[in-house]
C-alpha cells in the first residue's frame, strides 16, 4: 500500500474510533449483549488495567455462539475463550506509512478485524482497516490531482518555450511541416529554428525519456543549444552539436565516467541543419537522427547520412566530434526530419515497427502535395499502422520544400 509523500505527517489517531470495550472479568453473555447492540462493532477490545490484551472478532464470536450447546457451555465463561491474544496494536503518533506496512504485514486480520490504537501504552480506541485504505486513497487521488495539475502547466511552458520556433519558420519558410505530438502530456521531443542574414538553422533532438524525465531533458537540452550558440558559428553544425554535448555531459554529471550506478546516462539523437539560402546548399550534422531527402526529379528518396554516436551519453566522449555533411538544394526539393517515435512505432499485421521505408514511400507518393497535406497523409498512415497499440514514444517530424 503505498503512501503519497503528503500524508506522511499524518498519523494513525486520525483513524480512531470510540467503541466499547470489556476486561477479562466481562463473561462471553456480555460479549453478545454488546454486540447485539452495537451491530456495526466489528471488533471488541479487551482491556486489562486499559492496557489492550486482545481483540474479539465478531465473526468469529458469533460462529462460534451459534454452534450447538455453546451457549450453555460459555455463556458465563470469561471473554478471553474468544479473544485473539495477538490483535495489532499501533500508538497513535505512528504515521500512515509505518501503519500500512504493519496492515499489510499482519495481512487479513488487521483489515478485517481492525486495529487497536494506543499512547504510551494505553488504550485511546481502534482503527479500521476499510478507513485506511479509503484514507489513503483519498489522500492518493488529491496527491494525482496536484501533479496531474503541475503536469499541464508543464506542457504549458514547453509549448511556450517550443511556439517562438514555429513563429520564426512561419515567417521564414513558405511551404513548411511541423508535427510535435508527446506521448504523455510533456515530451522528450524538442525542436529549434533561428534565422540569420543569409540562412536558417533547425534543430530536432530526441531526449531520453518521454513524460516528465523527457521533458526536464528539453530543458537541459534547450539551455546546452543556446550556450552553443555563444560558442559556435550558427552554419556550423557539427560544432553545435559537439558544444551541446558537452553541456549536457557536464549537468549531468557525466564528465568522468565512474563506476556509481546512480550516475545518469541521458542524452538525445539530434539533427542540427543549416540551409544557406544565399549559395543553395545545405549543412548538416546528425547523431543517430532520421532525416530524408527526396529530389525534385528523384523517384525515391535517400537517408541523410548520420554518426552513430548520441549526444550527452557515457559512451559518448567528451571531446567527440560529429562529422559536417553538406549537399546542394535545388527547387523542388523536399527534406523531412523525423524523430525514432515514429520509424519505431509497432503496428500492421504482424505488429513490426513503421521504419524508415514506408517513409520514404510516402513521400514519393505525395511528392506532389504541399508539405502540410503530406504531413497529414503521413500522420494518417501512421494512426491507421498503429492501430489500437499505443504510442511507443513522442512523435516529431519536420520538413520543408526548397
Amino acid at each position: 500500500m503505498d503512501i503519497p509523500i503528503s500524508s506522511r505527517q499524518l498519523n494513525a489517531g486520525i483513524l480512531r474510533l470510540a467503541v466499547p470495550h470489556v476486561t477479562p472479568d466481562a463473561n462471553n453473555l456480555q460479549v453478545m449483549s454488546l454486540f447485539n447492540e452495537h451491530k456495526s462493532l466489528i471488533g471488541l477490545p479487551v482491556l486489562e488495567k486499559n492496557r489492550p490484551i486482545g481483540m474479539i472478532n465478531r465473526h468469529i464470536f458469533l460462529s462460534q455462539m451459534s454452534r450447538p450447546f455453546f451457549h450453555e457451555l460459555y455463556d458465563q465463561k470469561s471473554c478471553i475463550a474468544f479473544m485473539d491474544k495477538n490483535p495489532l496494536i499501533v500508538d497513535a503518533s505512528a504515521g500512515l506509512e509505518y501503519l500500512s506496512g504493519r496492515v499489510i504485514e499482519t495481512g487479513d486480520k488487521a483489515v478485517t478485524e481492525g486495529f487497536i490504537l494506543t499512547e504510551e501504552g494505553q488504550y485511546v480506541g481502534i482503527g479500521l482497516g476499510i478507513d485506511l485504505i479509503r484514507t489513503v486513497s483519498d489522500l492518493q487521488a488529491k496527491q494525482h490531482l496536484q501533479i496531474m495539475q503541475s503536469i499541464e502547466y508543464a506542457r504549458i511552458i514547453q509549448e511556450s518555450m517550443l511556439s517562438r520556433s514555429r513563429t520564426a519558420i512561419d515567417k521564414t519558410l513558405q511551404d513548411w511541416c511541423l508535427h510535435w505530438h508527446p506521448r504523455d502530456c510533456v515530451g522528450g521531443d524538442i525542436y529549434a529554428f533561428q534565422r540569420t542574414e543569409n540562412g536558417w538553422l533547425m534543430v530536432l533532438a530526441d531526449c531520453t525519456g518521454h513524460g516528465v524525465p523527457g521533458a526536464f531533458m528539453t530543458f537541459i537540452f534547450s539551455s546546452a543549444l543556446e550556450k552553443a550558440l555563444t560558442l559556435a558559428p550558427i552554419d556550423a553544425p557539427e560544432q553545435l552539436l559537439s558544444h551541446i554535448n558537452q553541456h549536457i555531459k557536464q549537468t549531468l554529471s557525466q564528465m568522468h565516467p565512474s563506476a556509481d550506478s546512480g550516475q545518469s546516462n541521458d542524452g538525445c539523437d539530434a539533427i542540427a541543419l543549416f540551409v544557406d539560402t544565399k549559395n543553395e546548399q545545405m549543412r548538416w550534422a546528425s547523431a543517430r537522427m532520421h532525416a530524408f531527402l527526396l529530389g525534385a526529379e528523384s523517384r525515391q528518396s535517400e537517408v541523410l547520412e548520420s554518426c552513430r554516436k548520441g549526444v550527452g551519453y557515457t559512451d559518448t566522449p567528451v571531446d567527440y566530434q560529429w562529422q559536417r555533411y553538406q549537399a546542394p538544394l535545388r527547387r523542388g526539393d523536399t527534406l523531412l526530419l523525423v524523430s525514432d517515435g515514429v520509424t519505431d512505432q509497432p503496428g500492421g499485421p504482424r505488429n513490426v515497427m513503421f521504419g524508415k521505408k514506408r517513409i520514404q514511400s510516402l513521400l514519393a507518393q505525395h511528392r506532389a502535395l504541399p508539405l502540410p497535406a503530406l504531413s497529414d497523409a503521413l500522420l494518417t498512415a501512421l494512426t491507421a499502422w498503429q492501430g489500437q497499440q499505443t504510442s511507443r514514444d513522442d512523435m516529431t517530424w519536420f520538413g520543408f520544400r526548397w
